[in-house]
């Protein structure tokens, strides 16, 4: 098998759906939370999209709780699973992939730690371009809410409805749950970057600190994934998997990472 194939992607394409879902019925409340402000003096119509309002509310908690709370974490202990059975070679579960982990090392402790600098490097990526485009949007509804505030004639009920969409939802909280993943997973990069410098120059660490820092970096690694329960976007990983997986193929070769394992399996 010669192309990348990932069997949890099956597990990945429902959480995108969902996802999406959940987005657009959290832009649908929006607009109508502002559409019920201004028919404020057309009941009828103002009734019916109460009525809609409710019941996208409604979908918007399920969907968004069963996400966060069930679907999520589910995946991504199938994939912390994988990852285990793929570093030591043991089959704790039937899922297969090919090109995922992409290192040839002999089934070990550090074939995890390589394992996670790998995706810690393509999860700081895609976690960075996911910022960037949430700091636009939070950018834009502040600088609304800000230019609401210095019309002196705005409503104040319109105020407080674009204050609430920015600061009640879940739209700050989320952009800080994924600046912090994006944080974590460069430090965790730049933790194992160091580790494998110093392995590759023979800098004096022993293979017990080695392996001491790997477990740490793979603690924190999931623990980070698991604290911000956020999904990281499938579209933009494959828009950017050529590059990175070019910059993770030079990376190796600086670091002489297989050549070293190799020698030493």
């Amino acid at each position: 098998m010669s192309e990348r194939f990932d069997s949890l992607d099956k597990y990945y394409n429902a959480i995108n759906n969902l996802d999406l879902a959940s987005r657009i019925l959290f832009w649908v409340n929006t607009v109508l939370t502002v559409a019920v402000y201004f028919l404020d003096d057309y009941e009828q119509a103002k009734s019916v999209l109460t009525g809609l309002f409710i019941i996208t509310t409604l979908l918007y908690f399920i969907v968004d709780s069963y996400l966060g709370i069930f679907l999520i974490p589910r995946v991504e202990e199938r994939r912390r699973t994988h990852l285990l059975t793929n570093s030591f070679g043991v089959p704790l579960d039937n899922e297969r992939t090919n090109k995922y982990y992409n290192n040839t090392l002999e089934p070990s402790l550090l074939k995890l730690g390589v394992n996670i600098f790998e995706n810690s490097l393509f999860a700081s990526r895609v976690t960075s371009e996911m910022a960037k485009q949430e700091r636009w949007k939070i950018l834009f509804l502040v600088l609304v809410w800000v230019v609401s505030l210095m019309i002196r004639n705005t409503d104040i009920e319109l105020i407080s409805i674009v204050a609430q969409t920015i600061f009640a939802s879940t739209l700050i909280s989320s952009w800080l749950r994924l600046e912090v993943l994006r944080k974590k997973n460069e430090d965790i990069y730049k933790c194992l970057y160091d580790v494998f410098l110093l392995r590759r120059d023979g800098g004096g660490t022993n293979e017990e600190s080695t392996y001491a820092r790997i477990l740490d970096c793979f603690v924190q690694y999931e623990s980070a994934k698991a604290y911000s329960g956020v999904k990281q976007s499938s579209k933009i990983f494959f828009r950017l998997n050529d590059e990175v997986t070019e910059e993770w193929e030079q990376t190796k070769h600086n670091l002489k990472i297989e050549e070293r394992g190799t020698e030493e399996g």
